[in-house]
């Protein structure tokens, strides 16, 4: 099935930064007055179309006659704005208001947009189950609001998705594109904690703000930005989150938040114009935004000016793998030091320490065969099927204790190696995918981080080769995994390339191998991609970091989507074992058919694919 998706219908934004170079947002979560407990469509009941009360309306009216002009107002759903559409394109004609309306009358599940002297209706693209059961139609136009050409300049770059539409990978690829600084969501949903998960990701991922609005009843409406705030003001130490503001539990509330538009455009010139030597942006004597690196796309790097990665394309690579119930071993286990890494350029092997280190790692190695024997073979009848190493991790000296060790075992293992021999012209982040008694395969990470390649402990950079192609292993029927080093994990275009180029389903498995401070914000990313491509993420960190995890698109007991979360400091050889055989029945499952047992709903990408 395919969704037709018209950016024709984008339109010329009007939101103007006011003196301070802020959009004054209004968030208000509001009660939906409707019930909400029952059965599991009634959430889309809640959204039927019926005529709203002259309560209803008028409580609906207190609210949009409190905005103000030239600010941006988003509302969660509220039953009485079907009624207000007069006065909502009154109102468009000096501010912008966002809400959901619900299904209308033609069975769409609409959202308000007034704006710019017009009332917009886009109606939902992405249909869940329920807006099937209801018998909802699905739209088309995708608003994309820019900068009029030769006029407004400064106006902001902004989007908005409905529920639904926010797990829908190839919406986010088309919204990417179109260098937005502000992405809202309006939903109805109780998956408030999930969503939360896509924000993180997509505020450092697409570097813009990312809105959340819900309903009193659930909760969940929250504001995310792609700095931390370090300063005197009230509340100005942000995490590496980017949280700015969140309710969690059920509540009415009405927010007054400044989107600070210039302070990102800031960071975003100043990682354009000087990439990994950017500084913090001052903002007001007491307000200072510290920088979350951005992807590539608003990053210089040493050898690159800002811009999307440099892709070549996808490689194939056959392989015959237990795509039914693999048992998966973590390795998160501490490094050599920085210290090492700079003395040998990043090679060391050839550093002091390397023996004993290597010595050590044969240890871990027996030990886990100990282990993988001692709890016999999986359903599939396998020992271990593989073995994740981190980035930047295993000496290439070891590699031959390597091969081996899969050739006896049976795995494939996924090392993140020691840079090649040569010298600084040389360099070259790679992960060695070694398969049982096949010569082994180099994925060379195609992005360059700030970690990458430094020469000494002053941050100065040495020259680094990069990849020009991703890789996945796929086996005879579409089966596949695919691995991302570290920085890469940022860039969501090669995520879903990784994933869906030349593909109509993604892949069953990603890969990533890290060496990375930001574990936090990379989890986010793993449990956001679990679902969103519906498949299993397995994150590989150093023990300094922490971080290190399985994640799925399950819902068995214990936390939601995790599988294995391994904490900072924490050296662990931890094992899973991923039922694959019955992700693959739950991809081609009926939504209505997945509403219990151990596999989450499907995501947008499976409900058809954008044109």
């Amino acid at each position: 099935m395919t969704l037709a998706v018209n950016l024709d219908s984008s339109a010329p934004s009007c939101l103007m930064p006011n003196h301070d170079g802020c959009v004054e947002l209004l968030l208000v979560q509001t009660a939906s007055d409707q019930i909400l407990v029952g059965t599991r469509l009634a959430l889309a009941h809640a959204q039927a179309p019926r005529v709203p009360t002259s309560s209803q309306v008028a409580a609906c009216k207190s609210i949009l006659n409190a905005t103000r002009s030239h600010t941006l107002t988003v509302l969660s759903f509220h039953p009485g704005l079907a009624g207000c559409e007069t006065e909502l394109r009154m109102l468009a004609q000096d501010r912008t208001i966002v809400g959901l309306a619900g299904i209308d009358r033609d069975r769409r599940n609409t959202t308000y947009i007034a704006a710019g002297g017009t009332l917009h209706k886009q109606a939902k693209l992405s249909l869940s189950s329920e807006d099937d059961e209801m018998h909802v139609k699905g739209g088309q136009d995708l608003r994309i609001f820019l900068p009029a050409e030769n006029h407004n300049h400064d106006a902001l770059r902004w989007a908005t998705l409905n529920c639904h539409d926010y797990t829908h990978v190839d919406l986010l690829r088309l919204i990417q594109e179109s260098r937005i600084e502000l992405l809202i969501v309006v939903t109805y949903n109780t998956a408030t904690r999930l969503f939360w998960q896509y924000a993180m990701a997509d505020m450092h991922r697409l570097f813009c703000y990312v809105v959340v609005a819900n309903v009193a009843e659930l909760g969940g409406s929250a504001v995310f930005a792609p700095y931390r705030r370090i300063g005197r003001d009230a509340n100005a130490q942000f995490s590496a989150g980017g949280q700015v503001f969140g309710s969690r539990g059920p509540g009415e509330f009405r927010v007054t938040i400044p989107i600070d538009v210039m302070g990102l455009r800031g960071l975003r010139s100043e990682f354009t114009r000087h990439g990994f030597q950017a500084k913090a942006v001052q903002r007001s004597r007491h307000s200072v935004y510290e920088p979350i690196a951005p992807p590539e796309h608003y990053m210089a790097t040493f050898d690159r000016p800002a811009g999307p990665p440099k892709l070549e394309g996808v490689l194939d690579v056959p392989v015959e793998w237990n795509f039914d119930h693999p048992r998966v071993a973590v390795a998160q286990l501490h490094h050599m030091g920085i210290q090492a890494y700079i003395d040998t350029k990043y090679r060391i092997r050839h550093h002091k320490s390397c023996g004993s280190f290597e010595h050590l790692l044969s240890m871990r190695l027996l030990e886990l065969e100990t282990r993988c024997r001692h709890q016999g073979l999986t359903k599939s009848g396998t020992l271990l099927d593989l073995l994740v190493f981190p980035e930047v991790f295993v000496p290439r000296s070891f590699i031959g204790s390597l091969q081996g060790y899969s050739d006896r075992i049976g795995t494939i293992i996924v090392a993140g190696l020691d840079y090649p021999e040569g010298g600084e012209d040389q360099n070259a982040n790679e992960c060695m995918i070694i398969q049982p008694n096949k010569a082994p395969a180099y994925y060379r990470k195609i992005t360059r981080s700030q970690y990458d390649a430094r020469r000494d402990n002053s941050g100065d950079l040495m020259p680094m080769q990069r990849g020009r192609h991703l890789l996945r292993f796929v086996n005879s029927r579409g089966r596949g995994f695919g691995v991302l080093i570290c920085y890469d994990f940022s860039h969501f275009d090669l995520v879903w390339h990784l994933n869906l180029s030349r593909r109509d389903y993604p892949l069953d498995l990603t890969v990533v191998v890290a060496h990375n401070p930001f574990s936090e914000l990379y989890r986010a990313c793993c449990v956001a991609d679990s679902h969103r491509f519906y498949q299993y993420v397995v994150m590989c960190n150093v023990a300094e970091y922490g971080g290190s995890g399985v994640f799925g698109p399950v819902r068995t007991p214990g936390t939601r989507q995790v599988l294995l979360d391994a904490g900072k400091g924490v050296e662990t050889v931890a094992l899973a074992e991923l039922n694959l055989k019955e992700l693959h029945e739950s991809r081609q499952t009926s939504d209505s058919n997945l509403h219990t047992g151990d596999y989450m709903r499907r995501p947008g990408v499976f409900q058809g694919r954008c044109s």
